[in-house]
């Protein structure tokens, strides 16, 4: 299957942002107000803007459904969902007061919180295990990084998350991490085609592209990079200042958030939870069975082993922290785990 049918088939497209990043992503609608009706309007409810960090996927589902079932309506809150171009954008919007919550993976929000002063702090944890993993020939699997000392390595984007992963997984086994020829592959198909060409060993891919290649019996060896490299995934962040003046809101927003992700879990509820995220991205959800497969993955990823959802793997960031320092991701090495990620409003739910 070439590239183009791949995309199309999969309702999926590659979009490379002004700052050379490539991701997957669908197609969003082109409306006037991003967000989709809300339920049950309050004219006393609460306005608060939720900035994606890729658009309108599924990974944010749980924050469609909570518009759709009334959860934030329920919270006083009316929510706005915008759609970023990358990590950087919901950050930037989030510390321009452009909205109340973020989404982003601790190895993005723990550098620009030490190390340039963004005043922003983790809230709850979204996904509990790592979206990435290397992908390489079932024939000739990479299952450890020494494997791919001297070799060449596909990532998403030159200096973002993939590449920053990669280069932890091999710090954490005491490897050279400047030994590995990094390339960027992206997050779409194009990336097997550079595996299929010899180009490169292995290459770096995300959850929705993985979950399209074992729809289509795409035969690959995946090594996820929490097996080396354990950092905790997309979370919820919010500005530091927020912390105290928006503390009413944010609470609210997460419990909603919990209640749909208990939603998304419930087969009985595919129906209601393509219609929620077709709301926003009917492309995404044109193709049911690969629609149902991202819902049911989604919720592995954000279910942790014990606990309910949205909860924060403390142990879990400390480790981060120190392999981020360790790894050079990090300059800072005196601030504390608490100047990263609460656990205050988690606890509230």
């Amino acid at each position: 299957m070439d590239r183009r049918s791949f995309l199309r088939n999969s309702g999926l497209f590659a979009i490379t942002t002004a700052a050379g990043s490539t991701f997957l992503m669908a197609c969003a609608p082109s409306t006037g107000n991003d967000s989709a009706n809300q339920a049950a309007p309050d004219p006393d409810a609460r306005d608060a803007t939720f900035i994606t960090p890729f658009q309108h996927i599924i990974n944010y589902a749980d924050v469609y459904v909570a518009i759709q079932e009334g959860y934030f309506a329920e919270e006083s809150l009316r929510v706005d969902v915008v759609g970023g171009t990358g990590t950087a954008s919901s950050v930037s919007q989030v510390t321009a007061n452009q909205g109340l919550v973020g989404k982003a993976a601790a190895v993005i929000t723990c550098p620009l919180i030490a190390d340039t002063g963004t005043e922003i702090i983790t809230v709850a944890q979204g996904d509990q295990r790592s979206q990435y993993s290397v992908a390489s020939k079932p024939d000739n699997p990479l299952t450890h990084p020494e494997q791919w000392q001297g070799k060449t390595i596909g990532v998403i984007s030159k200096g973002g998350s993939t590449e920053l992963l990669l280069d932890a997984m091999s710090v954490a086994e005491g490897l050279d991490p400047t030994k590995v020829r990094k390339v960027v592959t992206g997050a779409d198909v194009g990336s097997l085609e550079f595996l299929n060409r010899g180009e490169v060993d292995g290459f770096i891919t995300y959850l929705g592209s993985e979950t399209a290649f074992k729809q289509r019996d795409i035969e690959l060896n995946y090594l996820n990079t929490d097996e080396f490299a354990k950092m905790p995934g997309d979370s919820y962040f919010v500005k530091t200042a927020d912390v105290d003046a928006e503390a009413e809101a944010i609470v609210g927003f997460l419990r909603a958030s919990r209640k749909a992700y208990h939603f998304l879990e419930k087969p009985e509820n595919l129906d209601k939870v393509l219609s929620a995220v077709g709301e926003f991205n009917q492309v995404e959800v044109s193709d049911e069975e690969l629609a149902q497969l991202k819902v049911e993955a989604q919720v592995t990823l954000c279910k942790p082993d014990s606990g309910d959802y949205l909860a924060v793997d403390m142990p879990a960031w400390e480790s981060a922290v120190e392999l981020m320092r360790k790894s050079g991701i990090m300059k800072d090495t005196t601030r504390p785990v608490e100047d990263f990620v609460t656990t205050k409003f988690v606890e509230q739910i």
